[in-house]
């Protein structure tokens, strides 16, 4: 049974962490207010996650229950940071950084426990260290941890005694400085700069500092369904939730369907009671006309009058590779003439890859409403309109629109296009793009050999083996 992420309070937080961990929940503040307004059973159930093994888990909330435990200020739950900082001590994330440190004296034995425990691994002793010496409390024990450090590395433990800022750490630094040469001239400054930083109070402790948790996550957030395997998509299909159900549909857009799949889209498309899952339905079967149930469900839909304009533009994506036929092209043609349904209209257009529809697109590069934004860049890509592709090098600076541009302009940019050359357009694409992230990289090869297979040849990064 899935979880209605509109009735969560409803639900035991035990079994909303677990749905969460599963993929089948969003993180967002209806998750966690639910567990917010109950913090003795979350705390609870939190204590019982550390016991489990979550391996097999889709989705990592280690950072999540890290921000619940601080924001809840609950000691008992310091553990469940600690256990955080395991994961990897050379590299924690600064939210785990920022919540133990909110525990200020608490976290205090639990993280010098940690600190014994790692006797003889650096650098992870280091980094305990460093947030032992940075956690703003004045405890004996962190200074002759620090002195002991000192000893060990005389650089890195006067920087450690600067950020601890206990002037009972002076003797020690002025007497590794009196003994020091010429040469070392940097540890001296180093050590010296250190002295400078003592006060007879330590700063204040991070404890004081507020916390709103629901500012780091957003309002609403769909279930991660992308990580889901096919079989666990094809149950959600029957969630409570409307919202999930269009999320999931719309998620086997990308996806072979297998008869099964196609029936349950089927399924959804012609009955379900909410539009927006119809029309992610009949855009997921846009690859099924060539199945004769599907082909004749969608010309239905199309020829009857009642259908809502929305639904009709999620049919008409969905029928985009039909539009051979007269009355498919008619029916984009009259969706592209209502600015509701414009954008899909588009999509219609350019997955059709019709001829009668390629000075549709540039025009509307720059029109107000994103969503026909972006489907006029993907036109403009798979109809190479080179006379957009300016426009396209101006949207890189889109934020929002950047990973479509990269993409239509992979598509689009004049380039005698062969296997031997693909390696010198993407780097003249990393060029016009002023350098790619990793993801950007990907992205543009997919496009290349995209480009590629339009014209009958086989890929070149993506080969098969």
């Amino acid at each position: 049974m899935f979880l209605d992420p509109d009735k969560l309070p409803k639900a035991p937080p035990a079994q909303i962490l677990k749905e969460a961990a599963a993929g089948r929940l969003g993180v967002d503040h209806r998750f966690l207010r639910a567990l917010m307004d109950r913090p003795k059973e979350t705390m609870q159930a939190i204590l019982d996650w550390r016991g489990q093994d979550h391996d097999a888990d889709a989705v990592d909330l280690e950072l999540e229950i890290v921000a619940i435990v601080r924001a809840l200020h609950a000691p008992e739950g310091i553990p469940a940071i600690i256990d955080a900082i395991q994961v990897a001590p050379d590299d924690i994330p600064d939210e785990v950084v920022e919540a133990i440190h909110s525990f200020g004296e608490l976290a205090v034995e639990p993280l010098l426990r940690l600190y014994v425990g790692l006797d003889g691994k650096e650098p992870d002793r280091e980094e305990v260290a460093f947030l032992l010496a940075s956690l703003g409390v004045r405890d004996p024990r962190i200074l002759g941890l620090l002195l002991e450090r000192m000893e060990q590395d005389a650089d890195h433990g006067s920087f450690l005694l600067g950020i601890y800022g206990d002037p009972a750490g002076r003797p020690e630094l002025e007497k590794v400085m009196s003994s020091l040469s010429d040469e070392q001239s940097a540890l001296r400054g180093e050590i010296e700069r250190a002295i400078e930083s003592f006060s007879e109070q330590p700063e204040t402790s991070h404890a004081d500092e507020p916390y709103d948790i629901y500012a780091e996550y957003p309002e609403t957030a769909d279930p991660p369904v992308e990580l889901l395997s096919e079989q666990e998509r094809l149950e959600m299909l029957d969630h409570p939730n409307p919202s999930v159900r269009a999320e999931v549909a719309g998620s086997f857009s990308t996806s072979e369907l297998d008869p099964v799949s196609v029936k349950k889209l089927l399924q959804r498309a012609q009955s379900d009671s909410d539009i927006k899952v119809r029309v992610s339905a009949w855009t997921a079967l846009t690859n099924e006309t060539e199945q004769a149930e599907v082909l004749e469900a969608m010309l239905e839909g199309l020829r009857n009058p009642s259908t809502p304009p929305e639904e009709r533009a999620g049919i008409i994506v969905g029928l985009a590779l039909e539009a051979d036929r007269n009355e498919v092209r008619k029916a984009m043609e009259d969706l592209y003439t209502q600015p509701e349904t414009r954008a899909r209209a588009l999509e219609a257009m350019w997955r059709s890859l019709h001829p009668s529809f390629r000075d549709y697109f540039e025009q509307h590069l720059y029109d107000t409403d994103v969503e026909i934004r972006r489907s006029a860049i993907w036109g403009v890509g798979y109809f190479s309109v080179r006379s957009a592709v300016g426009r396209l090098r101006e949207l890189f600076e889109d934020e929002e629109l950047r990973p479509d541009a990269l993409f239509a302009y992979a598509l689009a940019i004049p380039a005698d296009i062969s296997r031997s050359r693909m390696k010198s357009l993407l780097a003249r694409i990393e060029n016009d793009a002023e350098a790619l992230s990793e993801g950007e990289v990907e992205l543009v090869k997919i496009a290349l050999d995209e480009r590629l297979a339009m014209i009958g040849k086989h890929p070149y990064f993506n080969a098969p083996d």
